[in-house]
């Protein structure tokens, strides 16, 4: 049987007046007394509320650049309803193991996330309030997602096992796939199983397609619905080769051009979204090479953007990064500037970078500021710290098992919570 709540409080859900939700999804039992008449819904002992549900819609509409039309929200309220009963059951399984996640753990994400978007923590919570999101909203979402990341870590990571001859298996293809197609590629992964049904997931996607086409940006989106592993990195797979997906995905990437949004691809464990953001053919330059240490500082400047606010901006940086050399003076104007994400990258293997980006590191003296680039989500200035080559045969094997590592990990983790919600009590309240 499913439960609705009344008229008056559906209408809270920010003009929502009706949801449709999976027969799957509903079971019954009784609420705490206290939530009666409020509740959206029963996760084993946990409440959401409608608030919780309201607030956690203006937080998702508001972090990818959806629009806030009633027609947006009606149709996003399942997944919202969906990813907060999951970040429950992941609460609940990361309590269960002892995780507790420190304040400052809590702050230094906020202070990250504010930094990405060149505010600092404080202006980032005025805005959150100027579109009537309580900061706890924004906390809450962070504290889930440490949790389980560091549950996930705990139970599955010393699991993991790279086998030398797996990572050989990657060589050899690289090294066979030279003159053949490699793309850098986002993703978005909506699952479809017994709590959301294949009709809903799909409208759903359809609807993530229409708006990232529209100009809302792919990292956002994914960062908010994505349920890969990925997610957190704007669903960034890194560069991938011909025929090293899923069939279906690989028969729609080999036809996509560069900056091109995928339609939704059904795949076997639900609806899948590519974002191609550049191709490039395998060749020996490709297959290895240099590493560099990369610092990085962004501005940024939605896709959408006219082109004389993006000149502007190229201006402004040119201006700012005219006289700095040496990467501790590259990181102190970065402080100057108010820049609070970390602009240190990282050793980074020079293929791996996109072909723009690897021309002007390739070219670019250590130590000197890159000229202003074009780059997803804004503009950047780099500048290259030190570089190494890898020798041998120029293929970086300990990127390459982290990468192993990393696919085994996700589907560890996708495994877990579909059990986490197969043994739970779930009653949908709307």
């Amino acid at each position: 049987m499913i439960r609705r709540l009344s008229a008056p409080i559906i209408a809270l859900v920010l003009a929502i007046t009706s949801v449709a939700v999976p027969a799957a999804m509903a079971q019954t039992r009784p609420a705490p007394a206290s939530a009666v008449g409020t509740i959206a819904a029963v996760v084993n002992d946990d409440v959401i509320t409608v608030a919780d549900l309201q607030m956690r819609m203006r937080l998702a509409l508001m972090s990818s650049g959806l629009p806030a039309t009633p027609d947006a929200q009606q149709r996003l309220v399942p997944q919202v309803l969906r990813l907060l009963i999951d970040e429950k059951l992941q609460g609940q399984e990361a309590t269960r193991a002892g995780i507790a996640i420190p304040a400052q753990d809590v702050d230094r994400a906020l202070a990250s996330i504010a930094g990405q978007n060149k505010m600092s923590t404080q202006q980032l919570f005025t805005m959150l309030k100027s579109t009537g999101v309580p900061q706890s909203a924004l906390e809450d979402q962070v504290r889930a997602q440490l949790g389980w990341r560091q549950l996930i870590q705990r139970r599955f990571v010393s699991q993991v096992e790279v086998s030398d001859t797996q990572i050989d298996e990657v060589v050899e293809r690289l090294k066979a796939n030279q003159g053949k197609p490699q793309y850098l590629v986002a993703s978005i992964f909506l699952a479809v199983d017994q709590d959301a049904g294949e009709a809903q997931v799909k409208a759903l996607a359809d609807r993530l397609v229409s708006e990232i086409r529209r100009g809302a940006p792919f990292p956002a989106v994914a960062r908010q619905f994505s349920q890969a592993a990925g997610a957190q990195g704007g669903g960034d797979m890194g560069w991938v080769l011909a025929g090293q997906l899923e069939p279906a995905l690989d028969q729609v990437l080999g036809t996509m051009e560069k900056a091109q949004v995928s339609d939704p691809i059904r795949t076997l464990g639900g609806y899948n979204i590519l974002l191609l953001r550049d191709k490039r053919t395998v060749n020996a330059n490709t297959a290895g090479g240099v590493k560099v240490r990369l610092n990085q500082i962004v501005v940024p400047v939605p896709p959408t953007a006219p082109r004389n606010r993006v000149e502007t901006v190229v201006s402004q940086m040119r201006n700012d990064f005219s006289s700095v050399n040496g990467c501790e003076a590259f990181q102190a104007k970065a402080k100057e500037l108010g820049v609070t994400a970390n602009t240190d990258l990282g050793d980074v293997l020079l293929s791996r970078l996109p072909d723009a980006m690897r021309q002007v590191v390739s070219a670019l003296p250590d130590g000197q500021v890159s000229s202003p680039l074009r780059v997803p989500g804004g503009v950047a200035v780099m500048m290259v710290c030190s570089r190494q080559d890898v020798g041998g045969d120029g293929v970086d094997r300990d990127q390459i098992r982290a990468g192993l590592a990393e696919q085994k990990i996700d589907m560890m983790q996708r495994r877990l919570l579909r059990d986490l919600r197969g043994n739970a009590y779930i009653d949908i309240r709307l």
